[in-house]
């Protein structure tokens, strides 16, 4: 097995210490599971309806903001 070093700010390690320990893992088994995820990922067809729906909302909205308008009005 392979040691690697990985920068990370005092804070995000701090929440990452925490968040493995609350859900029953370590940093380093949680690193493991991300990298063996995206290597089951890889090569991978992307579904139809994904390749479909890309492209249905246009570069220039600002999604976020269209969402809190929505909100806004509908509870108004």
């Amino acid at each position: 097995m392979s040691t690697v070093t990985v920068p990370i700010s005092d804070e995000n390690l701090e929440f990452l210490q925490a968040w493995t320990k609350a859900n029953g893992m370590t940093p380093e088994s949680y690193f493991s599971a991300q990298v063996e995820s995206l290597r089951r990922q890889e090569g991978r067809p992307i579904h139809p309806a994904l390749i479909r729906a890309t492209g249905v909302i246009r570069a220039d909205v600002d999604g976020h903001q269209a969402y809190l308008d929505h909100m806004a009005k509908k509870h108004s």
